[in-house]
């Protein structure tokens, strides 16, 4: 209502107020009271009375009404900035979910294809223009993207405005389209790839900011009403499982697998069974020997563990299940636990006068910890055993992915004057210059497709190079995984010394490794130490 109808409505109310009390007074005064002054003021003074309490009723009103008016105002100005993205301009995922709702809730009969992508190649651009800029890219990239299917109706619209906003933003990079697939008459894959090239053709070969240009690549997942889920979480959170495992499997265009479902329940059921186990101890420790094949000499032991999934007849090697334990958040204990049974027998050893190395695997970049270092530093002193009787075993592919951090706990662990080995060396320039860098003690190459006759010539051929660089480097190099003498005689051939594997030993229980070395010594007279004969004799 405007100033110009609230002026004559006050009017209305306060000529229709003096009529009224006109009337009452006329009735009253006319036949049964006398008519005298006192009369006349109660008259005049209910009159101004009704109408200032009119006038501030009236005003009241306005004055709400006004607010009403403004806080509408307001929240149409801010519904915006409430419901979209500030980088790109697009609805959040709450816009989307409400947005889906809606458009399941007007007819329980649609089908819909909910389709989660990213760009795979845009970490690059955050580190090399910083996240300011990148933005600006983003915001390009976004509008292309709007710009191509704008006009496609197959896809839901999640904007407040008429116009329609068919992409919404999801978390980090990821983005949302949504597909009616329901009077589709072709295959749903068909058209998904469709539209998912569509998407991927819809960002310019080069986008460019001032004098940086990139090249985007998308990777997509798909998840389908019905067939991966009911509710809208439930297939965006599919369609993102669906993305994630194709950019680990780098397929472009994925779809999510029902299947996936029952192995993630498998997978925490093992992660538990896992973390029981480990926290009761129930891993089986063992030692491979490290011997010098030319004169038997015991040059040092890889402690291993293995885990008897629900009683299984056949193990599990650190290997096959330390990303399990590394997600089950377990990993760190397990490692204590390994270097607990290493010093324990490093112990037992030195008690009998044996003095070699045991070499325990960190089988995760995870566990490169200042704790973990205090930690052995503190079994060190516990166990009164020099630095140089442990040794630390890790991969080449963990040393290639190492951090400035992971770089410097190694050099703590040397400080402690603790030997470093990496295992599955391949010799590549890039492992080498790491292994100049950080005066690496040890090295192991995988020996098992070793053989002694003209098969798998290029394996001896890059054994042969590795055995001859070692060599010349000064670093002794051990060939694991050697459990036949065909293996072990190509290896000697080529000038290979320190072997390990089952022609050796399959593994020593650690509480039986003082039997094993009697008998070993007694095999081979020779390799007893000369300079501290152990005590078993």
């Amino acid at each position: 209502m405007n100033r110009f109808n609230v002026k004559y409505f006050v009017l209305l109310i306060i000529v229709i107020i003096i009529i009224a009390l006109s009337a009452l007074f006329a009735q009253l005064y006319s036949d049964k009271l006398p008519l005298n002054l006192t009369a006349i003021v109660s008259y005049v003074f209910m009159v101004l009375t009704a109408s200032v309490l009119a006038l501030f009723c009236i005003q009241k009103l306005l004055i709400s009404t006004s607010l009403t008016d403004d806080s509408k105002a307001i929240s149409v100005e801010e519904l915006f900035s409430y419901t979209h993205d500030p980088t790109t301009n697009l609805p959040t995922a709450q816009q989307a979910l409400r947005a889906f709702d809606v458009a399941i809730k007007a007819d329980t009969g649609q089908r819909y294809a909910a389709v989660v992508f990213k760009p795979i190649n845009f970490q690059q651009v955050n580190s090399l223009l910083g996240y300011h800029n990148s933005d600006l890219l983003l915001l390009q990239f976004a509008y292309c993207l709007q710009q191509r299917i704008e006009d496609n109706t197959s896809l839901l619209s999640f904007g407040v405005n008429p116009q329609p906003v068919r992409i919404a933003r999801l978390q980090s990079l990821q983005f949302l389209v949504v597909y009616n697939l329901t009077d589709s008459r072709f295959d749903d894959k068909s058209m998904l790839n469709e539209l998912c090239h569509q998407l991927a053709d819809s960002v310019p070969d080069a986008m460019s900011f001032k004098s940086f240009s990139v090249n985007f690549e998308l990777a997509f997942g798909v998840a389908i009403s019905g067939e991966n889920g009911d509710d809208f979480d439930e297939i965006i959170d599919h369609a993102g499982d669906a993305l994630l495992k194709g950019l680990k499997t780098q397929q472009q265009i994925n779809y999510f697998d029902n299947n996936s479902i029952s192995y993630n329940q498998v997978q925490l059921a093992r992660m538990e069974a896992l973390r029981r186990d480990i926290k009761e101890e129930k891993l089986f420790c063992y030692l491979k020997p490290q011997v010098n094949i030319n004169n038997h000499y015991i040059v040092g032991f890889q402690l291993k563990v293995h885990w008897y999934e629900h009683d299984s007849v056949k193990p599990l090697e650190l290997s096959e299940f330390s990303e399990l334990a590394e997600h089950s958040g377990e990993l760190y204990f397990l490692t204590k636990y390994m270097l607990n049974k290493a010093f324990s027998t490093l112990d037992s050893l030195h008690r009998i006068g044996v003095h070699q190395r045991i070499s325990v695997t960190l089988s995760s970049e995870s566990l490169f910890e200042v704790d973990l270092v205090d930690y052995i530093e503190q079994q060190l002193k516990q166990f009164n055993i020099a630095g140089k009787y442990l040794m630390i075993e890790l991969s080449e592919q963990v040393l290639l992915s190492a951090s400035h951090r992971v770089k410097a706990i190694i050099d703590q662990l040397k400080s402690l004057d603790i030997n470093i080995s990496i295992a599955n060396f391949s010799g590549s320039y890039e492992a080498l210059r790491y292994v100049r860098k950080m005066a690496i003690h040890q090295l192991k190459i995988n020996c098992q497709q070793l053989t002694n006759d003209s098969s798998n010539r290029v394996d001896k051929a890059i054994t042969n190079a590795l055995v001859t660089l070692t060599r010349s480097m000064k670093i002794p190099l051990v060939g694991t995984d050697i459990d036949r003498h065909e293996a072990s005689e190509a290896f000697i051939a080529m000038g290979g010394e320190l072997i390990q594997g089952n022609i050796i030993h399959p593994g020593v229980v650690p509480e039986e490794i003082e039997i094993w070395l009697e008998k070993w010594y007694l095999q081979h007279p020779a390799s007893i130490p000369p300079e501290v004969r152990p005590s078993i004799y």
